[in-house]
């Protein structure tokens, strides 16, 4: 577990060394998050986010909600195919939302011990943006970039529950890289980097509450630099099983 964590920070640094920083905003992210197990092989997952600039007061960022269908390819892989839908918000025009239209599919692996849970996550996005520049325009213009994901994610236990559906608290830690090609981006094929970090809450084993800090590392390709963002990550986790029982 240690060999996973070192390498999680080694890619933190090395971009550290290859790019110029500049300091971006501090922002709050809030999601609800379902997963719901519908039999042995399928099921459905949604979320719905809210992003901010600043705590207070919040200035909207973007809204965004994503869905897919899971199929479960045995205990720890599964395979998740779904549409998302983002916002973000432009406050000097004459618009409130500019949207983004998003095909997503994943694999995530998860190995699970005693004490601790190892999960990777594959995801490629098919990205459909409107242009910011046709504003004001009749007809709105879509540039189109496909981007790769790839994110480590270590959870372990702090207090373990004293019964099986009891309450328990957990440390979790990420590390998310995405790299993209397309229209409208530079010859940086990197687009950002997630790191994460924090606590989840579970009262049971059908809700999680993550509070988290997140610095986000992204280029950007106007200015050829990459910017720091550092966040709270709210993050609420509902599991609903409809499976029948045996």
């Amino acid at each position: 577990m240690k060999k996973v964590v070192m390498l999680m920070f080694f890619g933190v640094t090395v971009l550290k060394a290859s790019f110029t920083f500049s300091q971006g905003d501090t922002q709050l992210w809030l999601t609800y998050n379902n997963q719901t197990r519908l039999s042995e092989k399928w099921g459905y997952t949604f979320d719905v986010n809210y992003r901010t600039r600043g705590f207070f007061p919040f200035n909207s960022t973007l809204t965004a909600a994503r869905v897919g269908a899971n199929y479960f390819v045995n205990s720890r892989l599964r395979v998740t195919a779904g549409y998302a839908w983002f916002g973000t918000y432009v406050s000097d025009l004459d618009i409130n939302w500019l949207p983004e239209h998003r095909l997503w599919q994943q694999a995530q692996w998860t190995i699970q011990k005693s004490k601790f849970q190892l999960i990777h996550r594959f995801r490629l996005e098919q990205r459909f943006r409107q242009e910011l520049i046709q504003y004001p325009s009749t007809e709105p213009i879509y540039a189109y970039t496909t981007r790769a994901r790839y994110m480590i994610q270590l959870q372990g236990l702090l207090l373990p529950p004293k019964t099986p559906d009891g309450f328990q608290l957990s440390w979790q830690a990420a590390n998310e890289t995405m790299f993209h090609t397309g229209d409208i981006i530079s010859s940086q094929m990197f687009n950002q980097n997630r790191t994460l970090g924090g606590v989840v809450i579970s009262p049971n084993r059908k809700f999680d509450l993550a509070i988290l800090y997140q610095l986000i590392m992204q280029y950007q390709p106007v200015l050829d630099t990459v910017e720091d963002i550092h966040s709270i990550r709210v993050t609420a986790f509902h599991v609903l099983e409809y499976r029948k029982k045996r």
